[in-house]
């Protein structure tokens, strides 16, 4: 039965796996998957529900956070390469000399 909590959906399953016939009768595993994103994890760690769905959802901020890190460098680099492609230069006025006299361009 999946349930959602802002944007994270939870959706409670089967652990597979041995571990005997408590895994065979309850739906303990849990599958949190962040919507917007599409990112999911499954936990199974542990017998109940309610621990493996804390886990679930801190695994998937976990995945979240470095996700954006990714991006975020990403955009840190783009800006730097455009950084260094502008054009500096081509001065309209150009002035020399200790009275700071301007020179005449050769336009």
């Amino acid at each position: 039965m999946p349930s959602e909590v802002g944007e994270i959906r939870y959706e409670a399953t089967r652990a597979s796996g041995s571990g005997g016939q408590h895994v065979n009768k309850t739906d303990s595993a849990v599958r949190a998957t962040h919507v917007a994103s599409g990112l999911s994890v499954k936990v199974q760690s542990e017998r109940s529900q309610l621990p493996n769905k804390r886990l679930a959802g801190q695994l998937l901020a976990g995945k979240l956070q470095a996700l954006a890190q990714v991006q975020a460098d990403r955009d840190k680099s783009q800006r730097r390469q455009l950084h260094l492609q502008a054009e500096r230069g081509n001065a309209v006025r150009v002035f020399s000399g200790p009275g700071f006299v301007e020179q005449l361009s050769g336009r």
